[in-house]
């Protein structure tokens, strides 16, 4: 079984590095998980931007979701 050490958001990359075992990365490009998201104000990138850098886990867990990202996006419109 795996183990994860740590995730952490890389703002000269814009994506999300998680450090798998000893010497294994995974790198999730937010830039292009984000370009498939349909915002109703250009603006609400901000609530993914922010998702990111502060809970970078919780990113990784709506990206990999079928329309994870979205739901999250409209979510937020709702509660904002």
């Amino acid at each position: 079984m795996n183990k994860i050490y740590f995730a952490i958001y890389n703002d000269i990359t814009d994506s999300i590095e998680v450090y798998i075992e000893k010497n294994l990365k995974f790198v999730l490009n937010c830039t292009r998980l984000n370009n498939n998201i349909c915002f109703e104000d250009l603006l609400d990138i901000a609530y993914l931007h922010r998702l990111a850098r502060e809970e970078p886990f919780n990113y990784i867990y709506f990206a990999l979701q079928p329309d994870g990202l979205q739901g999250y996006v409209e979510a937020m419109n709702v509660f904002n």
